[in-house]
C-alpha cells in the first residue's frame, strides 16, 4: 500500500492518487518519474542557474508539466513550478520541505501546490507551484526578506534572526 507524496493519501500500488494528480491538470491521468536523477539535477541545475530568475544556495531547476508525455519537463522560460533534488550534504531536504510546507497549510499559512516526485533513481524531488507568476506570461512582483532589509545577493546571506525582528 502505498501513499501519494503529494496528497499522502492510500493510493494502493499507484505512485500518486487521483487527487494528487488532478491538483496538476485535471487532464492528467499518470505522472511518469522525472526523467534525472539526483545527481543529473544537481548538474542541470549549475548549468542553467544564469538562465533563471529564481535565487537561493539550494540547487534548483525550472519545470513545466507535459500533459501528453505525462512527465515535467526541464524549461529555460516559462516554468510554471520549481524543482528541488535531493541534497548531497543534507539528507532527505526535499521531504523536510515539502513537511514544513504541509505543517504551515496545517495552521492556516496559505501555500502553493507543492509535494514529492519520483525521480529516475527512486529518489524524490520537492516541487512547488510558482506563486510569482500569472496567466500565460505575467510576472508578479514579490519581496523577499534580503529586499526588505536592503540587501542584495551577494550581502544576504550576512543576516541573522536577531536583525530580522525589526524589519517584522
Amino acid at each position: 500500500m502505498n501513499r501519494c507524496p503529494i496528497t499522502y493519501e492510500s493510493c494502493g500500488d499507484s505512485k500518486y492518487s487521483r487527487r494528487g494528480l488532478h491538483l496538476f491538470s485535471r487532464r492528467l491521468e499518470n505522472l511518469n518519474d522525472f526523467r534525472y536523477s539526483a545527481a543529473e539535477q544537481r548538474q542541470e541545475s549549475v548549468i542553467r542557474s544564469a538562465k533563471m530568475s529564481i535565487q537561493g544556495v539550494q540547487p534548483k531547476l525550472s519545470v513545466r508539466l507535459n500533459i501528453v508525455k505525462s512527465v515535467f519537463e526541464i524549461v529555460d522560460k516559462g516554468g510554471r513550478y520549481i524543482i528541488k533534488p535531493q541534497h548531497e550534504t543534507y539528507p532527505q531536504l526535499p521531504e523536510n520541505e515539502d513537511l514544513t510546507m504541509r505543517l504551515a497549510e496545517t495552521v492556516g499559512i496559505e501555500v502553493p501546490l507543492h509535494g514529492l516526485i519520483y525521480c529516475r533513481d527512486g529518489s524524490f524531488s520537492y516541487i512547488i507551484k510558482r506563486f510569482d507568476r500569472e496567466g500565460k506570461s505575467g510576472k508578479l512582483a514579490v519581496e523577499d526578506f534580503a529586499q526588505l532589509s536592503g540587501m542584495d545577493r551577494e550581502t544576504k546571506y550576512n543576516f541573522s534572526m536577531e536583525k530580522l525582528i525589526p524589519i517584522l
